[in-house]
């Protein structure tokens, strides 16, 4: 399964730092900008999204696939 980070521009809802959402084709994670720095994970961003990956059974992001529409364009 492939998962893609999506840096919030926003505060994401209720004040969380990641937000996962789940899909037959990808995982897409929601990140808090303050989890990055110069638009690339910090290794406490890392942390936290292999942390909310973990609550709903994703893959690590060290472990995560391709993205299957990728590989077919």
């Amino acid at each position: 399964m492939c998962v893609h980070v999506h840096l919030a521009t926003t505060e994401l809802p209720g004040g969380v730092l990641t937000w996962v959402d789940r899909t037959a084709a990808h995982t897409r994670v929601y990140a808090d900008a303050a989890l990055a720095c110069d638009g690339r994970l910090t290794a406490a961003g890392w942390a936290a999204i292999d942390g909310a990956l973990a609550e709903v059974g994703g893959e690590r992001l060290a472990t995560a696939g391709p993205c299957p529409l990728r590989l077919a364009s």
